[in-house]
């Protein structure tokens, strides 16, 4: 019998393969995850999530090998701040969630004092 932890993250999981493999059309998060990937860099990625960088390195390059669920949880664990994007393809910077183009956007305008930061 599993624990009510395990339980409730057995659940999150599968509630999160259940939108990750029906709600929207798997390529459209794959392309958001490899552009992330791309925009932080694989060595930086590998950094902060402890997988190796040569699996970032073909996530980001090579459109034939496949994205895992796994891969996902890392990235969102490592950046949360994009977890939104990578799901939805939406930002809220209310509430500290970004896209690496709003990202590089808040960036460019942060001496204009109009960004968010």
């Amino acid at each position: 019998m599993l624990s009510s932890e395990a339980t409730i993250q057995t659940t999150i999981l599968a509630d999160k393969l259940f939108a990750f493999l029906l709600i929207e059309p798997l390529g459209m998060r794959e392309d958001r995850i490899r552009a992330l990937v791309k925009y932080l860099s694989p060595a930086m990625v590998a950094k902060k999530t402890g997988l190796d960088r040569r699996r970032w390195g073909t996530v980001a390059h090579n459109l034939k090998v496949k994205v895992r669920i796994e891969d996902l949880d890392a990235l969102i664990e490592a950046f949360p701040e994009y977890e939104l994007w990578l799901w939805k393809g939406e930002v809220d910077p209310g509430q500290g969630q970004i896209s690496p183009a709003y990202a590089e956007a808040d960036l460019k305008l942060a001496g204009q004092e109009a960004g968010s930061r």
